[in-house]
C-alpha cells in the first residue's frame, strides 16, 4: 500500500473546495501562508478568546464552555457545511468500483455488512452520516492532515446525532460538529473544544484502512459508497493534488516534529491517558508486535493489511490515521512505537 493518503492523481477544484484553493493561491508556491487569525469579538461569555469566524457561525454554541486551544483556530475558506457532509450515502457493489484500484478507502465491517468510503468521495466532503447494523457512525477524513476516523454518532448524553464540518481547523485539523447542540469537535481526536458536551470525547468505532483492489479481494461482497452523492462533484479529481508529496503546509501547524517526515501515516490509539502512534508503513504483514504502554503490554498483528491492536486485557483497542505532523504537535507527551529503531 502507497504511502499517500490520496493515491489519485489529478488536478482541479469547484463548488465548496473552491474558496480553499483560492486561498491557497494566494499564498504563491510556499504555500505557508494561514488566514483567519483568531480574535475576540467581545460578545463571548467564554473566557476564552473565540475567533469571530466560529462565533458569528455558529449562534447556539454554548460558548461559555470552550477550550483555550480553540483561540488557535483558523478559517479553512468555507463557511459552516460549506464543504458539504454526505447524510444520505447511497451505495453499489464494490466490484463497480470504476477508479483505479490504489485508490484508499475506509472500511467498515459490521455482522452483517462491510461499507467502504474511498477517499476520492471523502476529499470532497470530509463527513459520511451512516449506519453500520443499524447502529449511527460518522466516517471522516480530514485531507489536510491525513486523518482518518470514524466515531460513534452518539453523543455523552446518549443522544443520536450526525456531524457537519464547520469550515475551521486547529493545527490543520478538521473542526467538526453535532448538529444537536453545535458543540465543536477536533475530528483526529474526537476532543470537544466547545459547547455544551465540553470537555467530553466521542467514542472511536473500529474501521481499517485498505486499497480498492485490497478489499475487491478480501471483501467482494462489500458495497462501495455511491458518486451519487447528491452533489455536483468531480470524484475523478482531487483538489488537494501533489499536497501529501510536498514538504509544504497550506495552514502551518505551530511547530513541526522533525523525526519523521510531516505527512508520513502514522495509526494512532490510546491507553488510558497515554496516546501512542506507530508509523504504518513499518508495521509489517503477518507479523505481531509487542509494546509496553503504561506498565501493560500492548501487541499490533497486521494480517493482509488489516490491524489488530489489543491492550493487556486482551480487549480490542480502536485506532485511527494521521500524518505524522498532526499528530506530533496535538501529543507533546505521546509515545511512537517503532519497530525499526
Amino acid at each position: 500500500m502507497k504511502k499517500r493518503t490520496t493515491a489519485i492523481v489529478i488536478a482541479a477544484a469547484v463548488a465548496g473546495i473552491t474558496a480553499i484553493v483560492a486561498g491557497i493561491a494566494l499564498s504563491g508556491s510556499n504555500l505557508t501562508s494561514p488566514s483567519g487569525s483568531a480574535g475576540t469579538t467581545g460578545s463571548s461569555s467564554s473566557a476564552v478568546d473565540i475567533p469571530p469566524f466560529l462565533e458569528q457561525g455558529f449562534a447556539a454554541t454554548d460558548w461559555s464552555q470552550a477550550d483555550p486551544a480553540i483561540s488557535q483556530a483558523l478559517s479553512g475558506g468555507p463557511p459552516k457545511d460549506g464543504i458539504p457532509a454526505i447524510d444520505e450515502p447511497r451505495f453499489e457493489p464494490v466490484a463497480d468500483f470504476e477508479h483505479p484500484d490504489d485508490v484508499l478507502a475506509i472500511v467498515v465491517q459490521g455482522d452483517t455488512e462491510t461499507k467502504v468510503y474511498p477517499y476520492n468521495i471523502l476529499v470532497w466532503h470530509e463527513i459520511v452520516n451512516d449506519t453500520i447494523d443499524g447502529a449511527p457512525i460518522a466516517v471522516s477524513f480530514c485531507p489536510l492532515c491525513g486523518s482518518a476516523a470514524v466515531y460513534d454518532s452518539v453523543l455523552p448524553d446518549g443522544t443520536v446525532t450526525t456531524f457537519g464540518v464547520s469550515g475551521g481547523l486547529l493545527e490543520s485539523n478538521m473542526i467538526m460538529f453535532d448538529r444537536e447542540t453545535e458543540t465543536l469537535w477536533q475530528q483526529s481526536t474526537g476532543n470537544a473544544l466547545a459547547g455544551t458536551h465540553y470537555p467530553s470525547e466521542l467514542q472511536l468505532h473500529s474501521f481499517q484502512l485498505l486499497s480498492l483492489g485490497e478489499i475487491k479481494q478480501r471483501h467482494p461482497d462489500a458495497v462501495v459508497l455511491s458518486e451519487a452523492t447528491g452533489h455536483t462533484r468531480d470524484y475523478s479529481n482531487n483538489p488537494y493534488a501533489g499536497y501529501d508529496d510536498s514538504d509544504s503546509f497550506y495552514f502551518v501547524p505551530s511547530r513541526v516534529d522533525d523525526r519523521y517526515p510531516s505527512k508520513e501515516i502514522f495509526v494512532a490509539f490510546t491507553v488510558g491517558d497515554t496516546h501512542v502512534a506507530a508509523p504504518w508503513l513499518t508495521l509489517d504483514d503477518g507479523i505481531s508486535y509487542e509494546t509496553t504502554v503504561a506498565e501493560g503490554t500492548v501487541s499490533l498483528t497486521k494480517t493482509d493489511g488489516e490491524l489488530e491492536i489489543i491492550d493487556p486485557e486482551g480487549a480490542e483497542i480502536p485506532f485511527y490515521f494521521e500524518m505524522w505532523f498532526s499528530w506530533a504537535v496535538q501529543n507533546d507527551d505521546g509515545q511512537v512505537f517503532d519497530p525499526t529503531r
